[in-house]
């Protein structure tokens, strides 16, 4: 992929305040840390859960569980920072970040969605910030770009300000970072979800989703 150049300004646009957001707007505004669809909505979904680093080895989430005898599999809440919470050295571990994916891991992601459909980089993406992020009284931060760009979005935006959500225009799949979670959550075609789940350098997991895990 060729990414964009570093200029200081997004190559992803803001959308205008009358844009329907492929049908998202009413929902976006009203998911204060993220919109998380119904799972109905696509094939199948799966959980990338953001790094954990000692030093300058990745470990694996149930590589740190490991170390007081528990699993991945046992925990029944969401997949906050909590997970490990308890954990002997993990509050000398680098990771894992809230509320958005680390650059390299984003990368690895955007590379997936692009092999899962036939525009590739040069799909056509809608993008929103969680409400909660917002100043008081701004309207939703939402954004239009191609996929190829995300990166380049990326490395413009402040500290946590990667879009929490963001999608294909065709709905083919979605994407959300729950500023709550420390775990990124990606929905779309049975295929899609397979590739990040065989990808040895993303720790992606089956779990339920949060409306699941929450009991809405």
């Amino acid at each position: 992929m060729t990414e964009a150049p570093v200029t200081g300004e997004s190559p992803w646009t803001p959308a205008t305040e009358d844009d329907p957001l492929d049908g998202l707007r009413a929902a976006l505004t009203a998911a204060l840390c993220g919109y998380e669809p119904p799972r109905s909505g696509y094939q199948d979904a799966c959980w990338i859960l953001h790094p954990v680093h000692d030093g300058e080895v990745r470990l694996r989430w149930d590589q740190v569980l490991a170390r007081e005898g528990r699993r991945l599999a046992d925990w029944p809440g969401t997949l906050s920072y909590l997970v490990l919470d308890g954990v002997t050295g993990a509050d000398d571990l680098d990771g894992p970040d809230p509320a958005e994916l680390d650059r390299a891991t984003l990368a690895r992601l955007v590379g997936h969605l692009a092999r899962s459909g036939p525009s590739g980089y040069d799909t056509p993406c809608g993008a929103a910030q969680a409400p909660v992020m917002n100043r008081p009284g701004e309207e939703l931060a939402a954004r239009r770009g191609r996929l190829g760009d995300a990166l380049a979005h990326h490395d413009t935006t402040p500290e946590f300000r990667f879009p929490a959500t963001w999608w294909a225009a065709d709905g083919s799949w979605l994407v959300l970072s729950d500023v709550d979670l420390s775990a990124t959550e990606v929905f779309g075609a049975t295929a899609l979800i397979e590739a990040l789940l065989a990808d040895p350098e993303l720790d992606a997991v089956r779990r339920p989703g949060i409306a699941e895990t929450l009991g809405r």
